[in-house]
């Protein structure tokens, strides 16, 4: 029997509509106690697109792709990845005393 490594977990949201998977993030980011500018700066990308990521401010390519996804009849899935190498270099920024 092959069990799948990355099981699918209920997130409240089956992500079909826009703001859903910005939502999905948010809350993410929020359980793992990082700030935005934390995630912004691991990910190269700026605390503004950020906060307008997960506040579903903009078309940042998403809006296509889910498009048409909803045309054919598909939704997305997020799932809890393994552990990574990532993961520990946020352990420790959440570690670092603030500055």
């Amino acid at each position: 029997m092959h069990v799948n490594p990355h099981p699918v977990e209920a997130l409240g949201s089956d992500l079909r509509e826009i703001g859903a998977l910005s939502r999905v993030f948010a809350r993410r980011r929020r359980d793992l106690g990082l700030t935005q500018r934390h995630v912004s700066e691991a990910c190269g990308v700026s605390v503004q697109w950020l906060s307008e990521f997960e506040n579903s401010k903009g078309d940042f390519g998403l809006v296509r792709v889910m498009r048409v996804a909803a045309v054919l009849g598909l939704s997305l899935a997020v799932h809890q990845r393994p552990v990574t190498d990532v993961d520990l270099v946020f352990e420790q920024t959440r570690a670092a005393p603030p500055q």
